[in-house]
Formats: structure tokens, sequence, C-alpha cells
């Protein structure tokens, strides 16, 4: 059996238990690193390396010194992807946004959170594996695929969502909640969009011939209605015939009972144009 193999030193749990699985697996089937790597395919040094516990090895390596010691290359396939995974975990830090499950996903900012972590559990393969995987060119470009994981967009279309879940290797008992918390995100998503139009709309049809005059804070123009607890107002005085009615008054007031770090479009929208209203008045 030759030398006697060094302890395994490491942080990560999950590949400390992949690592003494595999140095198990070796003393079960009898064979020598030599002997194993006739078997594998691979050089014995790598071999060892694999099960040396200094870092996670690639699963190509995994699963033929499992086969080669006749051992379930399955089961070595779930310990990798955990070792994988915890690797991605802790490279995040203990500052990583926690990816919400399925049935909690809201907008696109859970969605891509869960999008990643789904990536992350598979072993975080290469983005080549993840198009293949998906169904092959088309269903899930390396391109598409690099942007989903970097949180700069979405997938699409069901397809290619659906694709997406077939290279992360969702099993299909899970797929049918991840097609709803992708429809909800969508959906929120077109409601704020709407939302916005409706202020475009807004804004294009406001008569052309007015102006905003600068008023002191809490003073509001003479007759006016303005609600006490609103917490930003924009006075417009509408020109009719030449003459000015002080009195037209229109309230943009934030809505409330949101949470502050994550603001609906329409908020922000209104923010933006309160403030834009004061700087042209100065």
């Amino acid at each position: 059996m030759g030398r006697r193999e060094n302890p395994v030193s490491t942080r990560n749990a999950e590949l400390l238990r992949l690592a003494e699985w595999l140095r198990e697996q070796r003393e079960l089937a009898d064979l020598t690193y030599r002997q194993l790597a006739g078997r594998a395919g691979y050089h014995a040094t790598t071999l060892q390396r694999a099960a040396s516990g200094a870092t996670v090895p690639k699963l190509g390596v995994v699963l033929a010194y499992a086969r080669a010691c006749e051992a379930s290359p399955d089961h070595a396939r779930i310990l990798w992807k955990r070792a994988r995974f915890k690797q991605a975990r802790d490279r995040h830090g203990p500052r990583a946004r926690q990816a919400p499950p399925a049935a909690l996903v809201r907008d696109f900012a859970d969605l891509s959170a869960a999008l990643l972590h789904l990536y992350e559990q598979a072993g975080s393969p290469p983005l080549r594996m993840m198009e293949r995987e998906a169904g092959g060119y088309g269903a899930l470009p390396r391109s598409t695929a690099h942007r989903i994981l970097h949180k700069q967009t979405v997938p699409h279309s069901p397809a290619q969502f659906m694709a997406y879940l077939k290279a992360c290797e969702v099993p299909e008992s899970e797929q049918e909640q991840w097609i709803e918390a992708y429809s909800r995100a969508w959906k929120l998503e077109k409601e704020e969009q709407q939302e916005l139009q409706i202020l475009r709309n807004y804004l294009e049809l406001r008569p052309a011939s007015h102006e905003r005059r600068r008023r002191p804070r809490g003073v509001s123009a003479p007759g006016a209605h303005v609600p006490p607890d609103a917490d930003q107002h924009d006075v417009v005085l509408l020109q009719r015939n030449g003459t000015e009615h002080p009195t037209t008054v229109i309230t943009m007031q934030l809505k409330r009972g949101r949470s502050q770090a994550r603001p609906r479009a329409s908020d922000r929208y209104l923010r933006n144009l309160a403030v834009r209203g004061d700087n042209d008045t100065s």
C-alpha cells in the first residue's frame, strides 16, 4: 500500500469529507496510487493530490478515482458538488446575500440571487459545460449565462429559464416551484413598467405653458390645498388664457409602507422628478 498519507487539513468541511471518502475507497479496493493510475487514466500524482484535501479537485478526476476503486460515481459527484459549493460560499464571505428559496422569490433581485445559488449548488460548472447540458447551441448561450451569473440579466423566456435549470441539474420535482418564482418576478417587473409608463404619459399630457415657482418650505400657493402629511409636492401654476391659476396644485406624494432599501421604480421616478423640479426653480 506504500507509505501512509498525511492527515487532511482544510477549513472546508465538505472537502474534508470528499478527501476522506476517496482515501477510504482506495483502501477498500487495496490499490496503490500506481495501480490506481493504471485504472483511472490519470497520473498517480494527480490522484494523490485529489485525495489530499489541499483544494477541490476537478470533477473528472474524482469520477475516475471512484470508478477505478469500483465505488459509486454518483455519490462521488454529490460529495464534489458540496465541496465546491462550500468553497464558493466561503469566497463570498459572511456578508454575502442569502438567496431566498423558490417560494419567497418576489422580484428580479431575489431571482438573480437564487439563480446564482443554484449555479453554485451545481458545483459552479464551466459555462461551456452549462451550454452543452442546457440543450446545445442557442438554448443557453455562454454570454447569456455569464450575464445571469453576474446579475446583469435574468432569463428572457420560460424556455431559456428551463434550460438554465437543466444546466444547473435542478431535479424535475423542484422545477415547478422555480417556474412559479420566475413568473412572479416577471409579473412584478411588468407592473412596475406599467406604472412608469403612466407617469411618463402624465408628464407628456401636462400643458406646455407652465412655470415652476420656488416657494419657501411649508408655504403653499394661496388657496391651494396640500395634504398635511405630504412628503414632497410640486406646485404647478397653469396659465389659462393668459391668466395664472395659482390654486391648481398637483401633489405627488411618495408611497409609504415600502422598504427604503428596495423602492419601487415609480417611487424612484417620483423622487427624481421632485428633485429636478427644485433644481429648475433655483
